[in-house]
């Protein structure tokens, strides 16, 4: 992972706002969301980069029947919108993880071992830029890199709401 670029930090109303989005089903939050989402694309550490698609993280499709959606697929189109970069599932989550909030880094990336899989658009080596709402530890951000990367991405960044 080349970096994780928050658009602020994971605490207050923020924090509620994105529990109410991701657990209490509210799907109109991924407008306000997704547009201060929108500006982690200031830093200076994702303008120096040519992007070939925005990437939602994935839940396992248990998980997403049972909330109903992706909040990271609601996240990433709406930013596509002020970006312009196309949202592709280029990844897909083949084995159902825990929760991770329990674990600490080491064992989050225990838990998410070969969980994901990936394959890339066009010429090997192309950037992409995941989305997510929440990085912690950034050990899913992590995994669906090294997913990415093992199918043939070159750099890959990453773009979170919040990270605590």
């Amino acid at each position: 992972m080349e970096a994780i670029v928050p658009a602020c930090r994971y605490t207050g109303g923020v924090r509620e706002l994105l529990h109410r989005f991701k657990y209490g089903r509210e799907e109109c939050l991924a407008v306000p969301l997704g547009d201060l989402l929108g500006r982690a694309f200031g830093d200076e550490r994702l303008s120096a980069s040519s992007f070939r698609a925005l990437v939602p993280v994935p839940l396992h499709p248990m998980r997403q029947r049972e909330r109903g959606f992706n909040q990271a697929e609601l996240l990433a189109g709406r930013v596509r919108g002020g970006c312009g970069l196309p949202v592709r599932r280029l990844l897909r989550r083949i084995r159902s993880t825990a929760p991770q909030a329990r674990y600490d880094r080491e064992e989050r990336m225990r838990n998410l071992q070969g969980a994901f899989v990936a394959r890339v658009e066009g010429e090997p080596g192309g950037d992409y830029l995941l989305v997510d709402d929440v990085s912690t530890t950034g050990a899913t951000l992590d995994a669906c890199a090294l997913a990415l990367r093992s199918a043939g991405a070159g750099r890959v960044f990453a773009m979170v709401v919040a990270r605590g």
